[in-house]
């Protein structure tokens, strides 16, 4: 089965990007801030992320996009793609290491989801391995169900223990593990990652939801997050990771989102 395999937990503190610093286009960066209150019972306190980063060029910016950064921790800054209007925030949870990033409207990236149950939970719905981690991890208790109308489907990794999953939720379905759905206007999007071992799985998303004029920019935002900010992206080949890409740009485009 495929989740029996176990792996090895990625480092809590992995720093995001993947991609060389002395590869692709540098571009502008727009800081995400963190609230100083979110530092409280820490040693720290908000810094901003580096003004640039470049871009691999197998994900261009859209012209109607741009690049987000939170620096959370000393040596973790990871990079949200969304829309060049919107206003972004970040959110660290000190307590147990939770991290996000939502530039509204429309993207949301959840980085870590603090704690090993919640980061095991994650991707349950929408990845059968990570559902069988689950269930062990819960004794037979996890709570793993989807609506009938999200649209799923798995993008092979060709990598063990490395799993990817895209999600299609129409506009009239509400998913609530899927924010910004069901609202009755637009579609929502959704790219789950997931390292899982028997009874552990580390579990990170991102979802869009913007108006059919914006589907570039939700393309351009999962084709981003697969490609430098998925923690299980550095473990992936460039060839697999280029076949990934190509599916998961085919399942975009069949149902008309970029």
């Amino acid at each position: 089965m495929p989740g029996a395999t176990s792996a090895t937990p990625l480092p809590a503190s992995a720093t995001a990007v993947a991609t060389p610093a002395t590869s692709g286009t540098p571009v502008h960066v727009t800081n995400c801030p963190v609230p100083a209150g979110d530092y409280a019972g820490t040693p720290y306190a908000p810094r901003a992320a580096p003004a640039t980063l470049s871009l691999p060029a197998s994900v261009p910016l859209p012209g109607t996009a741009q690049i987000f950064g939170a620096t959370f921790l000393p040596g973790s800054t990871w990079y949200l793609l969304g829309p060049d209007h919107a206003t972004c925030q970040a959110v660290l949870a000190s307590a147990d290491g939770g991290e996000s990033m939502t530039a509204s409207p429309g993207v949301t990236m959840i980085i870590r989801p603090g704690g090993e149950g919640p980061s095991t939970d994650l991707a349950c719905p929408y990845i059968p391995a990570v559902r069988v981690a689950d269930e062990a991890f819960r004794q037979g208790h996890a709570f793993c169900s989807h609506p009938a109308g999200d649209v799923i489907a798995q993008i092979p990794t060709r990598t063990s223990g490395l799993y990817v999953a895209v999600v299609l939720v129409p506009a009239t379905v509400k998913d609530p593990d899927i924010r910004g759905s069901g609202d009755g206007a637009d579609p929502a999007v959704a790219l789950y990652t997931a390292q899982a071992g028997s009874d552990f799985a580390n579990g990170q998303t991102i979802a869009c939801t913007l108006a059919p004029a914006q589907g570039g920019t939700c393309a351009a935002s999962l084709r981003f997050f697969l490609a430098t900010q998925a923690q299980i992206s550095t473990r992936i080949s460039a060839a697999n990771m280029s076949q990934m890409q190509d599916t998961l740009s085919s399942f975009l485009t069949a149902h008309h989102i970029g």
